[in-house]
């Protein structure tokens, strides 16, 4: 298989950032109090499955290429989920479900999957214009 198409190390710095300030986003409001989180009026779990679901996504694209890297990612970000559900119990007026767990676990392995697609896609329509650009400048 190809590696991807490199990409510019200013973007490379973009979805890395993006994809920790993620992590830092969802250690904090999981780590609220009750009075204090915010309401999106999102049916709760899906909450859990979109902010992972993102942070998975950025996380593909920051580590593609890299697989046993990005597999760790994964398994970091499924165990985030997990510690926060422990540590929510902590947090005044929180409480943690097996139901929350399995939707941040869901979000994290469906963002992954997306983002490694995505990826996929872009490496190859890179490779597509660069090899186009090459032939018109060689004519």
């Amino acid at each position: 298989m190809n590696k991807p198409a490199p990409v510019p190390p200013a973007v490379n710095r973009l979805l890395y950032g993006a994809a920790f300030a993620c992590v830092l986003v969802i250690v904090v409001f999981s780590l609220l109090p009750a009075q204090e989180m915010p309401r999106t009026g999102i049916p709760d779990g899906t909450d859990h499955f979109i902010a992972y679901w993102g942070t998975g996504g950025l996380m593909a694209l920051a580590f593609r290429g890299r697989g046993a890297v990005l597999v760790l990612a994964g398994l970091a970000l499924v165990g985030l989920g997990g510690l926060m559900e422990v540590l929510q119990q902590l947090a005044p007026g929180r409480s943690s479900t097996w139901s929350d767990f399995l939707m941040s676990g869901g979000g994290a392995l469906a963002g992954l999957l997306m983002g490694t697609v995505a990826a996929r896609i872009i490496s190859h329509l890179r490779r597509q214009h660069s090899g186009r650009l090459g032939s018109v400048s060689a004519s």
